[in-house]
């Protein structure tokens, strides 16, 4: 039982109705009045039921009648973050390039994963993809670091509805869809440049033999519609491509490296 400082009357509870009722005040009022008993105060219909309080039964069933609910705002957020929308930008080419590289969309029953693998020495490009993703999607993804064939990689990973669709790549396996290049990338040049980094610093290697006096630059990959994508991108920007059953490859010295210079390859 609690004591009410102004009529010295004990009861269950120091409620905003005792307040009204019987000392024509409300809760701020009577908190500045004596700020030392706020804790005493409790909501009316704190650990009430419709079951157990007429009041609490008459809320209920108002918002019934309105068909309205606890959670009408929380409804209204959560299809507003579905309906996101993602602008198309250089970062997001790149982001792009590196899901088709590295990464991948996996379906769930109601939602979806974007999972990209990094090799956890690559710190400084995992917190450049940490950095775009976040920008992108307004949501910083979160990293769980795991063994690998070739010591420790991190993965980088963002739980989001429909991201397929926002993403235009296939949600699954990306042989078996034969994925490729989204085709509003195809149209913008500065977009084709952040599509291929992303792309060849995931997918891609840079050879220099100097005794032969020979440098190559090579993206190797296992879809052939992504790979005739990389060769078509490639031709576009005025390179000249090999296109093989598993790679594309520069192999022009001037090309390679003026290529290199182009997408700023792995320099963070």
């Amino acid at each position: 039982m609690i004591t009410c400082p102004i009529c010295k009357k004990k009861i269950r509870k120091i409620t905003g109705t005792h307040l009204s009722y019987k000392h024509r005040l409300n809760t701020v009022e009577f908190i500045k009045r004596y700020p030392n008993i706020d804790r005493g105060m409790i909501p009316w219909n704190k650990g009430e039921t419709k079951f157990s309080h007429p009041g609490v039964l008459k809320i209920s069933k108002t918002m019934t009648a309105k068909s309205m609910s606890n959670f009408t705002n929380w409804h209204k957020l959560r299809r507003k973050s579905l309906n996101y929308a993602i602008k198309k930008s250089e970062n997001l080419a790149e982001l792009i390039g590196v899901i088709l590289g590295d990464g991948s969309i996996e379906k769930y029953p109601r939602t979806q994963r974007l999972w990209i693998t990094c090799d956890l020495r690559n710190d400084r490009y995992i917190q450049h993809l940490v950095n775009i993703i976040k920008e992108i999607f307004n949501k910083r993804p979160s990293l769980r670091k795991k063994k690998s064939q070739r010591g420790y990689a991190i993965d980088i990973y963002l739980y989001r509805c429909k991201l397929s669709a926002k993403l235009g790549i296939h949600a699954g396996n990306k042989i078996k869809n034969n994925v490729g290049v989204p085709v509003w990338i195809k149209k913008n040049k500065k977009f084709i440049i952040k599509c291929l980094k992303g792309l060849f610093e995931t997918d891609g290697c840079f050879h220099e033999d100097k005794l032969n006096y020979t440098r190559t630059i090579e993206f190797t990959n296992f879809c052939s519609h992504l790979r005739e994508d990389v060769h078509s991108m490639l031709k576009q920007l005025g390179y000249h491509p090999q296109l093989g059953k598993r790679y594309v490859r520069l192999a022009r010295n001037k090309e390679v490296y003026d290529f290199k210079r182009l997408i700023n390859f792995r320099n963070y």
